[in-house]
């Protein structure tokens, strides 16, 4: 009588029984107890025998590196993970996603990372079977700490919103949460409440990565795990919906989803929108940070401002600045407001804002704009400026400037010379608009009080808050000397909505109409997750009057920056592509665009 193993071998195959007693023989240690409850696993150093079923295959030397396996009779505890990463690039072991293996290595922890190196005699046990169920993440996090799903099969509730696209083409990287996040002093006051939502803010953010190690993964494996073309078309931006199943991992301190399913994201986005809504009224008043409008184009030389002491910024080369221009215009004659007030243009005599008046004119066909004419503003490289319909308004009087020179106690060397003029309609009625940019939150040179106090306002809030103060006053004292009752501030005010600069503008009469016509969580640019205002049309009481609406142009804080005007390669190897460009609002500058309507009684 022949032996059962041989008799065995002979129904099975020599290969496959040999596995199949190879799975059984050996003892093998549970993943969770590998893992263990503590940070760091208790078989660090030690060599033993893991067995599991492959949820991730991430082998590649632009990949991850390995694969990660999964118990297949799971413990009771919830505080343990079921999941290891296996760290083995051997592409040619005979595996798939699904299939049940058993391999021998030595428990490591690599940058914080529980996983098996030193992969050897690895065989498949069993092929295509059932994957464990995906554990369900929610956002927000109860805690920040997910060590207790390392290495796991781990899926999204229901689609969640992206909330940062910054590093998309860089590094693979999107940011979902349950909602869009607001920057805290947008929706709190500044101090012990902002601190708390700051903390609240990071529970509710997860990093969906691409499974990749490589920097811009998308010019070699274009779109990534997502399930459609991404291009400028078809960009990924803030506010979509994102749906995926992956596995966890944990890089660079962060936890992230690496997905092994397709990643879905939604085609409509609220809110973005190629034409901006309408604000009824009989004229339209706006604001628009230009990021950087400069004729001169930036050589890295410090040959721009009034004093030829400032490296240039905006545009690279003349190609650059052809695409920025066209962009630019494209957004104003689109928004079609009757005055809008400028910020970022170089600070230049006429230059800057005659060939953005030129070129809209040209994109119009007629002498559509006008502009007024301030000359060179103060000694910084940037300057406000505005713009207007020589058809609908015309100046009445002289500007004004608050400068050093009509306030002694303004920090010309600190802030942006403010550029105010009163405007009439074909009906005679009068009005006063003032561009502003205040001072902006980095830190160069900060001292004192005017450091970061760690309230969310960030440095020069004092300034911020000076300039507030001293500008109402100097409007109180109608500087253009036309009697012009309405008035009017927008601009760039490097200040979310509950900050002090603003509640001070508004306890001195000037409101942020974006107050009545929108939702508290309204915005007009993004920063690292989480959106907010910093730009406003603000009307005192006698302009309040008039306002018939208002609406925040969302074409570029939840839009990506690299389908923007810039031309140069990504690096060395890697070109942009030619369709990234569009001649569209989208990625025109970083900030949006504000329209408020007005109408006077007939």
């Amino acid at each position: 009588m022949k032996p059962l193993s041989l008799i065995l071998l002979l129904v099975c195959g020599f290969s496959a029984c040999a596995s199949e007693q190879h799975c059984k023989k050996q003892l093998t240690t549970p993943i969770s107890v590998i893992q263990g409850e503590q940070q760091n696993s208790s078989f660090v150093n030690q060599k033993t025998w893991v067995k599991g079923i492959v949820t991730g295959d991430f082998r590649g030397d632009d990949n991850l590196g390995g694969y990660f396996v999964q118990s297949l009779k799971p413990d009771a505890k919830k505080t343990t993970s079921e999941g290891i990463f296996v760290k083995e690039n051997n592409r040619q072991l005979p595996f798939k996603v699904g299939d049940v293996i058993i391999t021998h290595g030595e428990v490591v922890e690599k940058f914080g990372v529980t996983q098996l190196k030193n992969s050897q005699r690895t065989k498949v046990c069993e092929r295509k079977q059932v994957l464990p169920e995906a554990v369900t993440i929610e956002l927000p996090l109860e805690n920040a700490d997910l060590e207790y799903l390392e290495g796991m099969r781990v899926t999204l509730g229901k689609p969640k919103y992206i909330t940062n696209n910054r590093q998309y083409f860089t590094y693979g990287e999107l940011t979902v949460s349950s909602s869009l996040l607001m920057n805290p002093t947008s929706v709190v006051r500044p101090g012990v409440k902002a601190q708390k939502l700051v903390a609240a803010n990071r529970l509710d953010q997860l990093i969906i990565d691409d499974g990749s190690t490589r920097k811009y993964p998308f010019f070699d494996k274009p779109n990534g795990f997502i399930d459609s073309e991404i291009n400028a078309d078809n960009p990924i931006k803030i506010g979509q919906k994102l749906a995926t199943t992956g596995v966890m991992y944990y890089a660079f301190g962060q936890y992230k989803l690496q997905p092994t399913e397709p990643i879905k994201i939604s085609h409509s986005l609220p809110g973005s929108q190629t034409k901006p809504k309408d604000v009824r009224g009989d004229l339209t008043i706006a604001t628009f940070n230009v990021e950087n409008f400069f004729t001169s184009v930036d050589e890295g030389k410090e040959n721009c401002g009034p004093l030829v002491n400032f490296f240039c910024r905006g545009a690279d080369n003349k190609t650059e600045y052809q695409r920025q221009l066209a962009k630019l215009v494209h957004v104003i004659n689109t928004a079609d407001a009757a005055v809008m007030g400028l910020q970022e243009l170089e600070n230049n005599a006429q230059k800057s804002i005659r060939a953005l008046v030129d070129a809209l004119n040209k994109d119009a066909g007629r002498e559509k704009w006008g502009y007024i004419d301030t000359g060179a503003l103060g000694e910084d490289v940037i300057k406000v400026g505005l713009i207007y319909q020589v058809d609908l308004l015309k100046p009445q009087g002289q500007f004004a400037l608050l400068n050093r020179a009509s306030d002694p106690e303004f920090l010309e060397h600190r802030n942006r010379i403010i550029v105010a003029q009163t405007f009439t309609d074909t009906e005679n009625n009068s009005f006063n608009v003032a561009t502003v940019h205040f001072k902006s939150k980095s830190c160069r040179d900060a001292m004192d009080k005017n450091l970061d106090q760690n309230d969310g306002q960030g440095c020069y809030n004092p300034i911020r808050t000076q300039v507030a103060a001293q500008l109402s006053r100097w409007l109180a004292e109608d500087p253009t000397g036309q009697g012009a009752a309405a008035t009017f501030i927008v601009g760039d005010f490097n200040s979310y909505q509950l900050e002090d600069p603003m509640v001070k503008l508004k306890q001195l009469g000037y409101k942020n109409l974006a107050n009545t016509f929108l939702a508290p969580q309204n915005w007009t640019s993004s920063f690292r997750g989480t959106v907010g205002s910093l730009d406003y049309v603000l009307a005192n009481a006698a302009g309040q009057t008039l306002v018939t609406g208002l609406t925040q142009w969302h074409i570029n804080s939840v839009s990506m920056d690299e389908f923007g005007y810039n031309n140069e390669p990504f690096n060395k190897n890697i070109e942009k592509p030619k369709d990234f460009y569009q001649l569209d609002p989208y990625s025109s500058s970083d900030h949006d665009v504000v329209i408020a309507g007005i109408a006077f009684k007939k």
